[in-house]
């Protein structure tokens, strides 16, 4: 509107009254002045103001009074806000994945949360962002703004402190404020793994799988990570190590000297050995078989099962009907369209037994043998 002002195409500009126009009596003024400049007047359809001093003074007074209340309905919508979050209530902002929103207050919402739990157990069971990034997409789950994942939204999941119930606004933050979806001994574990994996840049510079001791060995002067490392001496001939990554890097004052490959994954395979006895070994089958029992019965495969079972009840009630005569090419097409969910279903389930398989005792001790 200033710009076109300047090119002279009209007279005036007409607002309903002035605090239309602005309710800040100095970007009033500023254009105001810019567009007298260019031949244009500002008029108000409710406010009959002289062009006389009276005029100028009445118009001071009604921008002022405009600004004023501009201000102080801006103090009342921050009490406002202020007092609901000190409530816990809802203020308008974004709903985490795995609430919903009920008479202004934080619940559960059953579905979305078992998402949630299931991306910090599927963290924590040593899958990376990228796995789960994959997983979650391939099913086309979507974010609570209904968006495909990806590291931002997986990592505000996995540091969301409001799944562990604390409620926040501003600066305020409340413990217990909203019902907790993820427990403080999963939070935390989750937020170690995540800094150890910050931590530890030894995938970017060693194969895993050459290097047995990546992201599993730190230095004992410094508690950094020891990376895999390897070099060519003036005979050519072909060196591996780990390294402090504190001491490698320039400027580093760790005293920690590299060691060589193979002497040290020789002694700690050798340290493991001499614990594994065969008592030990049937310990750690049993635990670790109750252990996949327990985490591989996520509430994504209770929920799945559920509905599998749904949907055979369903199938079986409509071949009942069929066998009374009734209706038989509606059912018929019915029982189609179930057999294809439950086809669709059992895939799901499948590759989610596959992320969390469930291993018997014999397995373990078969793996150790």
């Amino acid at each position: 509107m200033i710009a076109d002002s300047a090119k002279r195409q009209f007279q005036a500009v007409l607002v309903y009254q002035l605090d239309r126009f602005s309710r800040n009596r100095y970007d009033s003024a500023t254009y105001k002045n810019k567009l007298k400049k260019n031949g244009v007047r500002v008029i108000s359809a409710r406010e009959v103001i002289a062009e006389d001093a009276s005029g100028v003074l009445l118009e001071s007074v009604l921008e002022g009074m405009a600004e004023y209340f501009s201000a102080e309905l801006s103090q009342k919508v921050k009490r406002g806000m202020r007092l609901n979050a000190e409530k816990c209530l809802f203020t308008g902002a974004g709903v985490p994945l795995g609430y919903k929103i009920v008479d202004k207050k934080f619940v559960i919402n059953d579905e979305e949360a078992s998402i949630v739990k299931r991306i910090f157990e599927t963290y924590l069971a040593g899958n990376t962002m990228a796995d789960i990034i994959h997983y979650l997409n391939e099913n086309s789950v979507k974010t609570s703004k209904g968006n495909p994942y990806n590291k931002n939204s997986i990592r505000r999941i996995l540091t969301n402190t409001r799944y562990i119930g604390v409620y926040k606004y501003g600066g305020l933050e409340i413990p217990g404020g909203v019902p907790s979806i993820i427990d403080d001994v999963t939070f935390e574990q989750a937020q170690i793994l995540m800094d150890k994996n910050k931590k530890a840049p030894a995938r970017a510079k060693a194969v895993e799988d050459y290097y047995l001791l990546t992201t599993r060995l730190f230095c004992g002067h410094c508690q950094c990570a020891m990376t895999g490392f390897s070099g060519t001496s003036h005979t050519s001939k072909f060196y591996q190590y780990y390294g402090c990554v504190t001491q490698r890097r320039r400027g580093g004052d760790c005293k920690k000297k590299s060691v060589q490959k193979n002497q040290i994954e020789d002694l700690v395979v050798e340290s493991v050995l001499s614990v594994l006895t065969d008592e030990y070994i049937d310990d750690i089958a049993r635990k670790i078989s109750e252990l996949s029992l327990k985490e591989g019965n996520t509430d994504t495969v209770k929920r799945l099962k559920r509905l599998l079972k749904e949907n055979e009840e369903a199938t079986a009630n409509l071949v009942k009907a069929i066998e009374k005569g009734t209706a038989v090419e509606l059912l018929s097409s019915q029982i189609n369209k179930r057999q294809i969910e439950k086809a669709d279903l059992e895939a799901q389930l499948a590759r989610e037994k596959m992320i969390c398989p469930i291993l018997s005792f014999d397995e373990v001790k078969f793996f150790f043998g």
